[in-house]
C-alpha cells in the first residue's frame, strides 16, 4: 500500500496543482511545435548570425571557396585546351545549337551576297566555335573587287560580314587580246572587266609597252595624281571630260579630251605643277571670238615646252 505524500513533503508547485487541478498542458510543461513563420524567423535569424561571423560554418565555407574556383578555373582551362584538338573540336562543332543560321553581307555593289559566299565557302554547315574568321577574312579578300572584309560572330549562330569594294577610277588597256582592268584612284589595278560591266572610264593605254618594272610604277603613280585632280571636277578640266591618258615606252604622259581629242604633252613628272598651268590655259582657251571658241583651233599643247611655259600650237589658215 501506497503511502501518501503529505502537504508538508510536496513542493509548492505541487500542492498547488493538487488544490487547483490544473492539468500539464495549462502549465506549458510539454514541447509545442514550432509554426511555419516561427521556422522562418529563426532560419532568418541563423542567416544573419552566420553572416557577421557567428556561425560555426563560416570558418570552413571561406577554405571551400578558393579550391571550387580553382576547380572551376582548371575545368574551363583543359576545355578550351581540348577544345583546340581535332577530336574535341569535331565533337563540339556537330553541336546543332552552334550552326550558322544566319549569314548577312553588307557592303556589295558591283558584287552580291550569294556570289561571295560562294567565292569564301561559306555555308551554313558551319560550327560557330570551329568556323575560323581569319581565313574566311583571307579568302574574301582574294575576290578581285573586295578590297577589305570584316568578320563578326554574333552569337549563337549569326554571321555578320562587311566587305569594301574597289572603286574603279579608270581603265587600263592591256590590248585587244587581254581587254581591259579597272584602276583605283590610288593607282591600283584590281578586276578584269567583264561582259556589261561600266566602261564609262578614261583609258589609261601604253603601259603595257613600258618595260622597265620603276617605270610602270612611275606611270600608275602619275596617273593617280592626275585622276585625283581631275576629280575635283574643275569647269575647265572635269574628270568625264578626260578621254584617255597615254603613256610612251618611256613613261612620258599624254592626255586627250572628249570633245577635243588633240594631245596634250605632259612629259614626265610635276603633274600636280602642269595640271594647275592646264587648267589655266584651258580657261584662255574656252573663251570665245566671234562666236567661235579658240580651243576648236587647237593643234596640240606642250606641257613640257620649257620652264614655267606652256606651247599651244593653233591650227591657222591665212
Amino acid at each position: 500500500m501506497r503511502k501518501e505524500k503529505k502537504d508538508s513533503d510536496m513542493s509548492v508547485l505541487s500542492r498547488k496543482i493538487n488544490q487547483q487541478g490544473y492539468r500539464a498542458k495549462d502549465l506549458n510543461t510539454t514541447a509545442r511545435r514550432k509554426s511555419v513563420r516561427e521556422k522562418w524567423q529563426a532560419r532568418k535569424e541563423g542567416r544573419g548570425r552566420q553572416s557577421i561571423g557567428l556561425g560555426p560554418e563560416k570558418d570552413n565555407r571561406r577554405k571551400r571557396v578558393p579550391f571550387k574556383l580553382l576547380l572551376l578555373t582548371g575545368i574551363l582551362v583543359t576545355a578550351g585546351y581540348l577544345l583546340t584538338l581535332g577530336s574535341w573540336r569535331t565533337l563540339f562543332g556537330d553541336l546543332l545549337y552552334f550552326r550558322v543560321h544566319e549569314i548577312e553581307v553588307s557592303g556589295c555593289v558591283v558584287t552580291n551576297a550569294k556570289e561571295l559566299r560562294k567565292y569564301a565557302d561559306i555555308t551554313y554547315e558551319m560550327n560557330m566555335l570551329t568556323l575560323q574568321p581569319g581565313a574566311i577574312k583571307e579568302r574574301l579578300e582574294r575576290h578581285p573587287w573586295v578590297e577589305q572584309a570584316k568578320i563578326r560572330r554574333i552569337w549563337p549562330d549569326g554571321l555578320l560580314i562587311s566587305i569594301k569594294e574597289y572603286r574603279p577610277q579608270a581603265l587600263v588597256a592591256h590590248g585587244e587580246e587581254n581587254g581591259f582592268q579597272y584602276l583605283d584612284g590610288r593607282g591600283i589595278l584590281f578586276a578584269t572587266v567583264a561582259s556589261g560591266q561600266d566602261l564609262d572610264f578614261p583609258v589609261i593605254t601604253g603601259l603595257d609597252l613600258v618595260e622597265a618594272e620603276i617605270v610602270k610604277k612611275q606611270s600608275l603613280d602619275a596617273t593617280s595624281t592626275f585622276l585625283r585632280l581631275a576629280s575635283q571636277n574643275n569647269p575647265n578640266l572635269p574628270a568625264q571630260n578626260i578621254s584617255e591618258i597615254h603613256f610612251t615606252p618611256e613613261g612620258e604622259l599624254i592626255v586627250y579630251l572628249v570633245e577635243h581629242p588633240f594631245p596634250i604633252y605632259f612629259g614626265k613628272g610635276a603633274v600636280e605643277k602642269k595640271f594647275s598651268q592646264l587648267h589655266r590655259v584651258l580657261k584662255v582657251l574656252y573663251e570665245k571670238k566671234k562666236g567661235k571658241a579658240i580651243i576648236d583651233d587647237v593643234a596640240f599643247i606642250r606641257m613640257d615646252y620649257q620652264e614655267d611655259k606652256v606651247l599651244v600650237v593653233r591650227n591657222h589658215s591665212g
